[in-house]
């Protein structure tokens, strides 16, 4: 019987003469996927996100930094490769990372001028299938077009990746667009000195309903939170 190549499985079914058929032949990235959109784990953490476009939106004061800061820090714990992307000169400050448990040297930043430019970063490194989180800082540009959107939500589907993209706009704006799997908007407060509270409400989620909210306290430095 012919072997069947290393990035495939198949389902055998035996016919009365004893001749094994295969009835379905299924690609081990599939299965992968398949693993990502089974897990338990219903929360923001990257067995939930796996294969998707994600939004996280804020207005000052927020928790955004924070937040990436804990998926970049559970992908390295994994030893699940991830890069930031930014489409800003600003970025998050390396100490405060580096203070909470990230890994600076697995850290890759790439900087490119404006939302366009970290939308085609994301692409090719996506296209890599090297990293499972990629962290696309746009701030305030959000213009993303639907083209290029649909490519990236193409790839994090079949390399099982989170695209996270981090924007800052005012309560009631709309998401980038209609190929964002989830939309969510995240508060912050001050309840002690060095801890917070973060308030993180899912406005739209295309795998789970009806909509819900996740809310938890953290200790972190002022410029992360």
């Amino acid at each position: 019987m012919t072997s069947l190549p290393e990035e495939t499985v198949a389902t055998l079914e035996y016919q009365p003469d004893g001749v094994a058929v295969f009835t379905r032949l299924i690609r081990a990235a599939d299965l992968e996927q398949d693993r990502f959109s089974r897990s338990e784990n219903a929360g923001f953490g990257l067995n939930a996100l796996g294969g998707r476009l994600v939004e996280l939106s804020s207005y000052r004061p927020s928790a955004c930094l924070s937040l990436s800061c804990s998926l970049i820090l559970e992908a390295q714990t994994r030893m699940a490769p991830a890069v930031w992307i930014s489409a800003t000169a600003d970025t998050f400050f390396p100490p405060d990372m580096a203070a909470n448990g990230v890994d600076l040297s697995s850290l890759p930043v790439v900087r490119v001028p404006g939302a366009r430019s970290a939308g085609r970063a994301a692409d090719w490194l996506l296209r890599t299938g090297a990293f499972r989180l990629l962290v696309v800082d746009l701030h305030t540009d959000f213009q993303l077009p639907a083209a290029q959107a649909a490519r990236l939500a193409q790839l994090a589907h079949r390399h099982g990746s989170t695209v996270l993209f981090l924007t800052a706009k005012p309560a009631g704006a709309p998401s980038l667009g209609s190929l964002v799997s989830l939309y969510s908007r995240i508060l912050r407060k001050r309840v002690d000195s060095g801890r917070f509270r973060f308030s993180l409400h899912i406005i739209k989620d295309k795998k789970r309903a009806p909509v819900w909210e996740h809310v938890e306290q953290l200790d972190g430095p002022p410029g992360l939170c």
